[in-house]
């Protein structure tokens, strides 16, 4: 199990009490420090004060379980305007957004698309492609989804 699934499994007890949808988990090391970057949503907004009592929390949480031996830097961030897309219920949220897509396989050749997230179901999404062809693409294909939004 990644370090990203252990602290899912940690804070998603606190997240779904707050009404929080945890929408990605990174570690990574930057600038010379490992950072713990947890982002999240709300139906409200996020804001300063929502992180801000979510790195609280969820800060209090990992510090119980200790999954991480080393140093590290908590961060609790908004996904942005151009969130990413991992779960099926984010690609439901976003059904009749444009997205892009990178595909771990390439689909008649293709592993790059671009178009309107049209249909979703349990195991693939259907995005209608900037080049006015239907793409369906096994979720676990997925390498990276997020929503677009330049044009």
């Amino acid at each position: 199990m990644t370090i990203a699934e252990q602290i899912e499994k940690i804070i998603s007890p606190i997240a779904e009490k707050e009404n929080v949808d945890i929408v990605d988990i990174e570690y990574v090391f930057e600038n010379g420090q490992k950072i713990l970057r947890i982002y999240i949503d709300h139906p409200d907004g996020v804001n300063l004060d929502l992180c801000t009592k979510m790195s609280h929390l969820f800060g209090t949480e990992i510090d119980k379980d200790d999954p991480i031996s080393e140093h590290y830097v908590l961060e609790i961030s908004s996904p942005g305007m151009d969130r990413i897309l991992k779960k099926v219920k984010d690609f439901l949220r976003f059904k009749g957004f444009n997205i892009k897509v990178t595909t771990l396989e390439a689909i008649d050749g293709q592993k790059h698309f671009k178009g309107t997230l049209v249909a979703v179901g349990n195991s693939k999404i259907v995005v209608d492609d900037v080049t006015n062809k239907i793409n369906e693409i096994e979720i676990k294909n997925i390498l990276r989804a997020q929503v677009i939004t330049e044009n």
